[in-house]
């Protein structure tokens, strides 16, 4: 049984999947209970790596309440300013390669103020497979969708319009950015838009494209969610009403750095609110960030958005990160 959930886990975080795969199975770690609420909640930090680069492509907390029979996503930009390291390269996107994913979990555990309780990480070849196995996702593809980057090799060729995505256009889709006016924030919003049309597919799913899933994740996701843990979300995602379930992106404003790279600044008071509302927490929530890690209060703009009163701060283009 040895990290055979890790397959399951990642159903769970994104794709609602893992209520279908881990109905029968039975050992591993029971979800926290708060002493104060009395609610059961659990946090999962799913992050999707780059095929060439390493870095992380995708970050999302997944936050379930059985108590309440509620779930949440929350997104963290790839861009987000973070010291997790004393090295120049501070965006986020490089703290699962930098420091292991559960030390990736710790730091963003600390830094929000909440537990998160496990890690999944989702490789990209396991997503393309993924998609072919449910028979492809059926969307609205919002503008064309044109892009070739060989140093990657990636080359996104989709047109505007409603189309059913095989597993290699869907990687394509939540991959693409240049177009958008916004770029990774465009992104962003796109990665919404597949997430739903995804959990919607995945409603009726046989056993038999079950197994098959359950397969390909063995080698496609590494994750330290146990089987019961993973069993307990079971009743909970079955229950929730995909189109009530809140895919909001932490606030911030991209900006750019000293260095001429953009980077993405969270807004303290935005994240903070964030968390409150979707991060459910079952206790009182520490103070967001106590060690500054998403501030630089020697670039005036950064401390500027990190500081401001209001989260609604105008987005810039990054198309040139």
């Amino acid at each position: 049984m040895k990290r055979f959930i890790r397959a399951c886990a990642l159903l769970c975080a994104v794709l609602f999947l893992l209520p279908l795969a881990v109905e029968a199975l039975g050992k591993g770690q029971s979800m926290p209970v708060s002493a104060a609420s009395g609610d059961r909640v659990t946090r999962i930090l799913l992050m999707g790596c780059d095929r060439s680069t390493k870095l992380t492509d995708s970050i999302l907390l997944v936050t379930v309440n059985e108590t309440q029979k509620k779930a949440s996503i929350v997104q963290i930009p790839r861009d987000t300013y973070a010291e997790y390291t004393k090295k120049d390269y501070k965006k986020l996107n490089g703290a699962m390669s930098a420091l292991g994913a559960s030390a990736c979990k710790d730091f963003l555990s600390d830094a929000l103020g909440v537990r998160i309780h496990h890690f999944v990480i989702l490789k990209l070849d396991f997503f393309r497979k993924l998609v072919d196995d449910i028979g492809g996702v059926e969307l609205q593809i919002p503008q064309d969708m044109y892009y070739s980057d060989p140093e990657q090799d990636l080359t996104i060729a989709l047109p505007k319009g409603r189309m059913r995505l095989s597993g290699a256009q869907a990687e394509q889709f939540v991959r693409y950015r240049s177009g958008y006016v916004n770029a990774d924030l465009g992104r962003l919003d796109a990665q919404k838009l597949f997430l739903a049309a995804f959990a919607k597919q995945c409603k009726s799913l046989s056993w038999l494209t079950v197994l098959r899933i359950l397969g390909h994740a063995l080698t496609g996701v590494q994750t330290d969610l146990g089987i019961v843990s993973a069993a307990r979300l079971l009743k909970v995602l079955r229950a929730c009403d995909v189109d009530a379930v809140p895919m909001v992106t932490l606030a911030g404003q991209a900006v750019r750095g000293q260095s001429g790279a953009w980077y993405y600044v969270l807004n303290r008071a935005g994240v903070t609110r964030a968390v409150q509302e979707h991060l459910m927490p079952t206790e009182p929530v520490k103070s967001f960030d106590p060690r500054g890690l998403f501030d630089r209060e020697s670039n005036p703009d950064f401390h500027r958005i990190y500081q401001a009163p209001e989260a609604q701060l105008p987005l810039l283009d990054i198309s040139g990160s």
